[in-house]
């Protein structure tokens, strides 16, 4: 964590404070942060940065919101707003918002009541007949912070209180509590809902991806900080209209990249998807994944896997039947509803996500280094067969194997008794073993939760590694390796060596 002068810009401390810090919050004399990789909260003191205390929350802790005594927490994947007490956090609760909820980054307090308002997307995973328009809807659930429990009648649907919009992702109140201003970050605009009547009373575009928003302390202006086209988008309250735009930074990408980066994040133009409804990131979500399974593919059930460090390891799709990113074109014209892009997008999408590097793990020494458990999992990985087709660097051969997996598994939502067929075979394209450590579920369609269940639940006649002769020991070993990975270029030199 950076401190900085608000006056000159200057650092003035930096303390590291462990991996993916996501969330900060200062108040009383103290410093909140979340660490999204490590699914951790920790509380530092303001003048030294010195760390008070620590504790343990859900899966990927983003944003913080405070009030009394108690602190709350929002989580990205289960959406979940968990409840701590400030001085201790010590945890108090959870508020499960469900109806098929995920991608929540933060969370905003009613200054007088007790309500606190999450922004995210309903993931409509069990839908055997996906379309544009009923895959993913834009959502702001209101929730009760006394009675720690989801208000249905108050939640918002964005797509009816406003025009089509997607992703939101962050909330802020006027300074009455009467609006509500929401950024909708892949629809590259603002929702204003009067709350009392729970209907939208403005819309405005802003900067590309906006991804939080600040109400100025006297509420005559809203300031949205754009991911994409790296600026701050200035709103005058009043007009609800764009009246500056102030840049943060330079690019030095190349061009093809950013251009890239914009058609990724973004549902606007009409050639990426109808109605402003839907981008790549409404799934894959950072580039990542939206940790869903989803019932309703034409392939069949499938487990949304990453696209960090896809380069250099076509064919895409679990079922291998795309062979490069280029070849996506058919996802904009029919599951996202949109006219099509030229070859010029499609090429420029693929250099930016062929670009895209996987996350290093947050379970290695405090150097960085392989812990002792990995470095002798990497043995087990070998002797039990696995690097026979997740070969190391990228840790996939490129191929297509049947490793036992392919029997229906999830149940039909539309047909009590039945299972969800597979559609494209029994053979999957090997998936590259990077980021195990940050996206369980694993398989195909997502069956096996924990990585055990890959090892040994579903490894049904040792036909997807030699696994059934191992110890636990040796297993054990094998997955502290697994959730170490990637390795840096050095770590597989040496491991090849050894």
């Amino acid at each position: 964590m950076v401190v900085l002068s608000d006056e000159s810009g200057e650092i003035l401390a930096r303390v590291w404070v462990g991996h993916g810090p996501y969330g900060v919050l200062i108040a009383a004399g103290r410093v909140y942060v979340t660490l999204a990789h490590e699914g951790a909260l920790l509380a530092l003191r303001a003048d030294t940065l010195a760390e008070i205390a620590r504790t343990a929350t859900s899966r990927q802790p983003r944003g913080l919101a405070l009030k009394k005594d108690r602190l709350y927490v929002v989580h990205l994947l289960d959406t979940s707003l968990r409840v701590y007490d400030a001085q201790t956090l010590a945890p108090l609760g959870a508020i499960q918002i469900g109806l098929q909820a995920a991608l929540a980054e933060s969370a905003t307090l009613h200054p007088d009541r007790s309500r606190a308002y999450v922004p995210h997307q309903r993931q409509h995973v069990t839908n055997m007949a996906r379309l544009f328009d009923n895959t993913v809807f834009p959502m702001v659930s209101t929730l009760d912070t006394e009675q720690l429990r989801p208000i249905r009648r108050e939640a918002l649907a964005l797509d009816s209180v406003d025009s089509p919009v997607s992703m939101p992702i962050a909330v802020v109140l006027s300074l009455d509590g009467t609006r509500l201003y929401t950024a909708n970050a892949v629809s590259d605009d603002l929702s204003v809902v009067d709350l009392a009547q729970g209907l939208g009373v403005g819309h405005v575009v802003v900067g590309h991806h906006p991804r939080d928003l600040a109400l100025s302390p006297d509420g005559k202006r809203l300031y949205t900080l754009n991911l994409v086209s790296d600026d701050i988008s200035v709103v005058d309250t009043d007009t609800l209209t764009v009246v500056d735009t102030l840049a943060l930074a330079h690019d030095p990408r190349p061009a093809i990249i950013q251009q890239g980066e914009r058609i990724f994040f973004t549902s606007r133009p009409d050639k990426i998807a109808r109605d402003n409804w839907i981008a790549c990131a409404s799934c894959h979500f950072n580039g990542g994944s939206d940790g869903q399974i989803w019932l309703g593919t034409n392939d069949g059930a499938r487990n949304t896997p990453i696209l960090r460090g896809i380069g250099g390891t076509g064919p895409l799709h679990w079922s291998g039947d795309r062979p490069n990113v280029q070849s996506f074109q058919k996802t904009f014209t029919e599951l996202m509803g949109g006219t099509g892009l030229s070859q010029l997008d499609l090429d420029a999408l693929a250099a930016y996500l062929n670009n895209l590097k996987p996350f290093t793990s947050p379970l290695r020494e405090p150097d960085g280094a392989l812990p002792q458990a990995a470095i002798e999992g990497a043995d087990v990985f070998q002797r039990a067969g696995c690097a026979v087709c997740h070969s190391p660097p990228r840790f996939t051969d490129q191929q297509m194997h049947d490793v036992g997996t392919g029997e229906p598994f999830h149940d039909d939502p539309n047909n009590i008794g039945e299972k969800i067929a597979e559609r494209m075979g029994t053979a999957f394209d090997t998936p590259s073993l990077r980021e195990l450590w940050l996206t369980a579920p694993y398989l195909h369609d997502g069956r096996a939760m924990i990585l055990r269940d890959v090892l040994v639940g579903f490894n049904i006649d040792d036909s997807h590694g030699t696994t059934s002769h191992l110890s636990d020991a040796e297993l054990t070993a094998l997955e502290a390796f697994l959730l170490a990975l990637p390795l840096t270029e050095k770590e597989f030199s040496e491991l090849q060596g050894k």
